[in-house]
């Protein structure tokens, strides 16, 4: 038994991903149209109206196309849980990133990078930093680790600049009740 002519397709609208979208497009329709179950291809559509037409509902609608046609289509879990990251549907990007750790073959330090970030949105430096750091153990290469490093970095930094305001803050609003007292 041969490779269909629309997993041929489906090759060739990966590898011409990011670089002829036009062509990757027309391929893609052509898997959808042969087979509409194609898993593969749903997510890259969902790839493309994300990354290319920022067309972020339709993105959406093929992520979970991809996942309801195959729950163990591991790339679809980055790349629905960024989109869901990038539009602080935080709630949601849990539960898929919570899901996606469960299935065979996932990337558990890309997995775990994304908590990180979701929990950045969430301003909940000190748990992103803890995830970031879940990261780095789970990792098998050395830039990743230090692309963990540095977003430890960052996360800190934005620690420090909230303690600075909340410093300023608890300043400003003792120097209001003073000037209230005295006014009285």
């Amino acid at each position: 038994m041969g490779i269909n002519s629309y997993e041929v397709m489906y090759i060739q609208a990966k590898d011409n991903y990011p670089y002829d979208v036009h062509e990757c497009i027309e391929k893609l329709q052509y898997v959808i149209s042969a087979d509409d179950e194609h898993a593969g291809a749903h997510c890259l559509m969902g790839q493309i109206y994300n990354e290319q037409l920022q067309n972020y509902e339709q993105a959406e609608f093929y992520y979970r196309m991809t996942l309801y046609l195959d729950k163990n289509y591991v790339p679809v879990y980055y790349q629905y849980a960024d989109l869901l990251i990038n539009h602080n549907k935080l709630e949601e990007a849990l539960k898929i990133i919570d899901i996606g750790l469960k299935v065979s073959g996932i990337d558990v330090a890309q997995m775990v990078y994304l908590k990180g970030i979701l929990y950045e949105r969430f301003e909940m430096y000190t748990t992103a930093i803890e995830y970031f750091t879940e990261s780095k153990k789970r990792c098998f290469n050395n830039s990743f680790m230090d692309a963990m490093d540095d977003n430890i970095k960052r996360v800190k930094k934005k620690m420090k600049l909230l303690k600075k305001s909340d410093k300023k803050e608890t300043k400003r609003k003792s120097k209001n009740k003073k000037e209230k007292k005295a006014s009285k």
